[in-house]
């Protein structure tokens, strides 16, 4: 694939000292406060179209600065868009970011946006990084679960000693847990906590050495060791051993009174065995006497064999007298049996007939089944691809925006392959797109970061809409977290590469940012979760402004 890198027209850096600050962003860390200056703002930074400080300005064709919101919406405009100060028709060409301008007001001096809790007076291009310092900013807690909003001063005090959901280590295993867990934890199901013998004796066990415990416990019930050899006694280990020691004489004389029966029982066995070594020769006598038997038959046998042979001979010549005779009566009889044998091969050729018809007709039959069966193959092909129409419809989205689910994100990172979205649309009649992720990176960035593309695609009402395609495209990988910490990256199409116009193939070719995001951020960010249970989430966003449906 012939991937390219967009650098949106807002993503411009401006330079102040040594600190580097993206317009894009600080409009973003701007969205929903107030911004004061500390001096008087001058006209010349003020966006005359919208009223707006021009953060990211732009500069027409006849001189005029406005912001990049308004720019935007004069160059979508076409033909009908002129500079409400001369008249004069603002061209996309000829417009320009004005770097001059934008330095001018990123050096302008405000005041920090918490005030008036916090006095710091900042440059604009340092009030990001002021904020992520400011004491007084407002932070969600970080612990997951939690949804409380502190003051960055009160923050770390509440995430170690205040808050609900902070995790403190079990102090037996040393593994951490939630807080609420804990108590539940070390008390039912820590394999390290210390706990009170079940039957009852006086020692402290781990949860996890119960069972060897038991299996030496004084307290549990055993039966003696001189069980076998009947004793009857079951009480307490403890007990046990002291009767096993006490009553030694007792024991001895249980196992020679068991000796003793064992003695009587191998003189039994060995009586046993000599009776049935007496029958056992008795049996071979027997067989001897059968042997010769045996051989007495086969002679007999041989016998009765030769008897049978000559036998067989004297039937076969009866076999040939028969034969005689019945040509004799055969001839005798031809005359009466010839009408009976006609009337019967009549009967027989009425019976093949019949029987040729039913063979046709079985063919017949089997012709119209093959071919039901043909028409059966064709409707569930038509099933399968319909009820896979019905899958794609169910999951495509009209609105211009996709939420898009990665499943098995490390394993498809380490296959290195790229990954395609169902395809969207701006409206039921508007412009089809689909997204193209690279999880283990694309080309140079292949290794250390993920890469994120859209593509349009050819769609049924391309011959109704205008091209090239215009509308700001915006990629998001989304925080799974709860804090909302989105990664964005936005870009405008270059309306005169071929990627923008109207399809010719399948689709055109895949924008977007090869480096959008580099791996270490992505699996270990620290306010953020971007990757949870192997799971990924990319959002793409089209804006539909200034789109019309058919």
């Amino acid at each position: 694939m012939a991937a390219e890198e967009n650098e949106c027209p807002k993503f411009q850096l401006s330079q102040q000292g040594s600190d580097h600050v993206r317009s894009w962003e600080l409009e973003s860390v701007l969205a929903g406060r107030k911004l004061s200056f500390v001096a008087r703002l001058d006209d010349q930074y003020v966006c005359p179209a919208c009223g707006g400080v021009v953060l990211n300005p732009h500069q027409t064709g006849c001189g005029h600065i406005f912001c990049a919101k308004c720019i935007r919406i004069f160059i979508e405009n076409g033909d009908t868009s002129k500079c409400p100060f001369d008249g004069i028709l603002i061209k996309a060409e000829e417009v320009f970011q004005d770097n001059c301008c934008k330095r001018e007001v990123l050096n302008l001096e405000v005041y920090c946006t918490n005030s008036p809790a916090c006095t710091q007076k900042v440059t604009l291009c340092n009030l990001q990084d002021h904020l992520k310092a400011c004491q007084h900013e407002a932070l969600q807690c970080s612990n997951p679960g939690c949804t409380d909003i502190l003051l960055r001063k009160n923050l770390t005090d509440h995430q170690r000693s205040l808050c609900s959901f902070r995790t403190e280590y079990c102090r037996y295993c040393k593994k951490p847990y939630p807080v609420t867990q804990l108590p539940d934890h070390e008390k039912t199901s820590c394999p390290e906590a210390e706990v009170q013998c079940p039957n009852k004796c006086s020692h402290m066990v781990k949860r996890h050495k119960l069972k060897d415990h038991s299996d030496e416990c004084q307290e549990v019930e055993t039966d003696c060791i001189y069980k076998k050899y009947g004793c009857t006694v079951r009480d307490k280990r403890g007990q046990v051993k002291v009767h096993e020691y006490t009553e030694f004489s007792h024991h001895v004389l249980l196992v020679l009174d068991s000796n003793n029966k064992l003695m009587e029982q191998v003189d039994q066995l060995q009586q046993d065995l000599a009776v049935q070594q007496g029958e056992l020769k008795e049996r071979n006598l027997l067989v001897s006497n059968l042997n010769r038997e045996v051989s007495k038959c086969d002679s007999t046998l041989s016998a009765i064999q030769g008897s049978v042979e000559e036998q067989r001979e004297h039937v076969s010549s009866v076999k040939r007298e028969l034969q005689d005779l019945r040509g004799v009566l055969e001839a005798e009889l031809a005359k009466e049996e010839l009408a009976a044998l006609r009337a019967s091969l009549d009967s027989l050729r009425q019976q093949v007939a019949v029987t040729q018809s039913l063979r046709e007709h079985l063919g017949a039959l089997g012709q119209t089944c093959q071919r039901h069966t043909r028409l059966l193959d064709i409707h569930v092909e038509q099933l399968q691809c319909n009820e896979q129409r019905f899958r794609q419809l169910e999951s495509t989205s009209y609105d211009g925006k996709l939420i898009w689910k990665v499943h098995d994100y490390h394993r498809k990172k380490e296959a290195g392959t790229s990954l395609n979205s169902p395809p969207f649309y701006t409206s039921r009649s508007g412009y089809k797109l689909s997204a193209r992720v690279y999880p283990g990176g694309e080309g140079a960035a292949r290794g250390t970061h993920l890469s994120l593309y859209v593509m349009l695609m050819r769609g049924d009402f391309d011959s109704l809409l205008p091209w090239p395609f215009r509308q700001n495209v915006t990629l998001t990988v989304l925080d799974q977290s709860g804090s909302r910490n989105h990664i964005n990256c936005s870009f405008t199409p270059d309306t005169a590469s071929e990627n923008f116009r109207r399809p010719t193939s399948e689709n055109n070719s895949a924008l977007g940012f090869p480096r959008f995001l580099s791996h270490g951020e992505l699996e270990a960010p620290r306010n953020a979760v971007y990757v949870r249970d192997d799971t990924l989430f990319i959002k793409v966003k089209v804006d539909t402004t200034g789109l019309e449906d058919l």
